[in-house]
């Protein structure tokens, strides 16, 4: 059984301090918040060991430097009560849908949607996050989400890329809206890891993400193997964000 993550972890997807991607900064809490329990399960990789990010001539393609948000968006201020009707019913979305995408995975469950902190959803909150846990026949890993409101994402594909990413690419769609596929090297001291994100980029101004790993994130003790590839294609992690019913 996989232990439950405890309310104190942060949950957080937001780009960290070191300029790591969204989910390498979901660490400990700070001194000021609950002290830190070494048996809970912690998310991302350890403190203190950034990406390996190349100059941006070598990694942005033909990434456009689109304004973001778009102009005129004004985000909305959601009760926790309605944000929790949204995980609920995104929830019942990815039960179903998950599986058709990663059809290897096995003993898939979610975490419960939350903001900074597992479990707990406020008033007035911007964002949902989630975890993917599951099995495939290497073993187990995750794959994070995060859905963003109209209008709460600032940086634009240009800049989030600048930010958190070794390489990235991107791709307008039918509609107009552009999904952006990037990867991130992590130093690790010994062999390096990665992590490879996309962000869909919506006409509404929101934005949803998903980020796949070439390693177990969840650090329990349980912990899945290393890969030789992120378990997850751009291809899958395309289909994930582009599904319409992950919205806020």
């Amino acid at each position: 059984m996989i232990t439950k993550m405890k309310p104190r972890m942060r949950h957080r997807l937001a780009v960290s301090a070191l300029g790591a991607l969204a989910a390498v900064s979901l660490l400990t809490p700070p001194a000021s918040a609950a002290p830190a329990d070494s048996t809970a399960p912690r998310i991302g990789v350890d403190a203190g060991r950034a990406p390996h990010v190349p100059a941006p001539a070598t990694r942005f393609g033909e990434v456009p430097d689109i304004p973001w948000p778009p102009a005129g968006v004004v985000p909305p201020k959601h009760s926790a009560e309605k944000l929790r009707e949204f995980g609920a019913a995104m929830s019942e979305r990815l039960a179903q849908s998950f599986p058709k995408v990663v059809t290897e995975a096995k003993d898939l469950r979610f975490t419960p949607w939350s903001g900074e902190w597992e479990g707990v959803i406020e008033d007035g909150q911007d964002y949902l996050t989630t975890w993917a846990i599951y099995q495939d026949k290497i073993g187990r890993t995750a794959t994070a989400y995060q859905v963003e409101a109209p209008g709460h994402f600032t940086p634009s594909p240009r800049q989030w890329c600048a930010d958190n990413a070794a390489s990235c690419s991107a791709t307008k769609l039918a509609d107009g809206s552009l999904v952006l596929n990037a990867v991130s090297r992590i130093e690790t001291g010994k062999e390096p890891r990665h992590i490879e994100s996309a962000l869909h980029y919506r006409l509404d101004g929101s934005v949803v993400w998903a980020s796949a790993y070439d390693y177990d994130p969840i650090f329990d003790e349980h912990q899945g193997p290393n890969r030789k590839e992120i378990a997850l294609t751009t291809a899958q992690l395309t289909e994930l964000v582009t599904d319409p019913a992950l919205h806020l």
